[in-house]
């Protein structure tokens, strides 16, 4: 069965289309139905399509209806990119699932890869590995073709927030996202008034920690989205309390003490793992020293022992 063709993915004439554009602009629907050996009407919706995409604007000049690349960064890169490699065979490689793919390899971002099936995605790393456009490490695709690099950070940045802003509620606030992950918040809404969570979206930090034995009081719901989860664990809620603002002691004192109440069930390897999803890795390598020592190895936004305890007695958190 043939896979649905992702939303913001290219055909191979769409990609035909943009580079015909890209090299001549202010083209009419005439002259790209001649340079590409299309019909008119097939050139049309074609056009349309890239148009939606944020790819090509269109201009009127009387019956005509003249092409041209966005001034957008993602369709500015674009055109960099054909007119810098013109021998390279786009249609092919940044058609379809490639583009996916490409996201994920060079942005380093799992998330990218939602909706595409394992052979799907094997079949695109293959082909593209066959052009040396798929490398093992994002900092050497960085490196290797920066052309397409940067189309493809700049393409995928304007994916990621489209994607959000449709599945979010129209009141929530992100505070950190990165493909298709985010968290975010929203006022607090009394029981009565309470919506119904979209899918795939889970209250997380500070707004689950009466599940976990320390009835925080905010004015702001918390929330973590990503398509590919199915649950969140105690060290999801510690690390989401932390990425509300990585350099605040008080979202710093509030993680500290989420994870002194439930220490049994905490594995701190696990922590720092996921730590690296968010690139929160030395903060949660901090926080973790920080609880094996009782507090006396501390490193900055973590409070002082007296401070956590004074907290910690609020609460009935036992520290040590």
């Amino acid at each position: 069965m043939k896979e649905q063709m992702l939303p913001f993915a290219f055909s191979k004439g769409e990609i035909a289309t943009a580079r015909a554009v890209s090299n001549h602009p202010f083209l009419s629907i005439r002259d790209l139905s001649t340079e590409l050996g299309k019909s008119e009407s097939s050139i049309s919706l074609t056009v349309k399509s890239l148009e939606t995409k944020g790819i090509i604007k269109t201009e009127s000049m009387g019956m005509k209806k003249l092409v041209d690349i966005s001034d957008r960064n993602y369709a500015l890169s674009l055109q960099q990119m054909f007119r810098a490699e013109p021998y390279v065979p786009w249609e092919k490689l940044i058609s379809n699932s490639n583009i996916a793919v490409l996201f994920k390899n060079i942005t380093g971002e799992d998330s990218f890869d939602y909706g595409i099936s394992s052979i799907t995605s094997w079949r695109s790393i293959r082909d593209l590995a066959m052009y040396g456009m798929y490398i093992t490490s994002p900092e050497k695709q960085l490196a290797g073709n920066r052309n397409l690099s940067h189309f493809i950070i700049e393409f995928s940045d304007h994916v990621s927030r489209k994607y959000l802003k449709e599945k979010l509620p129209g009141d929530a606030v992100i505070l950190w996202r990165s493909g298709y992950r985010c968290l975010f918040k929203t006022r607090s809404y009394s029981q009565e008034d309470a919506r119904p969570l979209p899918a795939k979206i889970f209250p997380t930090a500070i707004t689950v920690s009466r599940e976990y034995g320390i009835p925080f009081m905010t004015s702001d719901s918390y929330y973590f989205h990503d398509p590919k989860l199915n649950k969140l664990t105690i060290e999801d809620a510690i690390l989401h309390t932390l990425l509300i603002d990585p350099e605040s002691q008080t979202y710093s004192t509030y993680a500290l003490l989420m994870a002194f109440k439930n220490e049994r069930e905490i594995d701190l390897n696990i922590l720092i793992d996921k730590a690296r999803k968010y690139n929160l890795v030395d903060r949660t390598r901090n926080l973790v020293r920080y609880i094996k020592s009782n507090g006396r190895t501390r490193e900055w936004p973590l409070p002082d022992l007296k401070d956590l305890r004074e907290q910690a007695d609020l609460y009935g958190v036992v520290i040590g």
